[in-house]
């Protein structure tokens, strides 16, 4: 959990709400053992999550529904997700910066480098 702050159950939310985004957009996800590893996470935060980190668009507040997705889940997944979030193809479609935007809305702390994009001088 040194990545993590406190709020580490809170970051692993927010992580795959970006994850969900790339997930509804048909792009591809990280594979252990023939199966996406965070594949059941990227699902749930998919429903609730991905109009707040598509490219597109303006930055707008996370619904209540959305960070309530965030928060439910745990750290267990957090490399898989960030690992998703820095793939190419996730990368055409997800922003980073509304990612660590979502996430810091909703209450919870991710790795700066996520994604493996470093957005820590970033201003909210």
């Amino acid at each position: 959990m040194s990545q993590l702050s406190l709020a580490s159950p809170l970051a692993a939310t927010l992580l795959l709400l970006l994850a969900a985004a790339a997930a509804g957009s048909g792009l591809p996800s990280p594979l252990i053992g023939g199966a996406p590893a965070c594949q059941n996470d990227i699902n749930k935060l998919q429903t609730t999550c991905l109009q707040f980190v598509q490219k597109d668009g303006p930055k707008v507040q996370p619904s209540p529904d959305c960070c309530s997705s965030v928060k439910a889940l745990g750290s267990a997944e957090v490399p898989c997700v960030c690992d998703y979030l820095g793939s190419p193809a996730a990368r055409e479609k997800i922003s980073m910066e509304k990612v660590f935007y979502v996430t810091k809305q909703c209450g919870v702390t991710i790795p700066r480098n996520c994604g493996g994009e470093n957005l820590g001088a970033l201003a909210w």
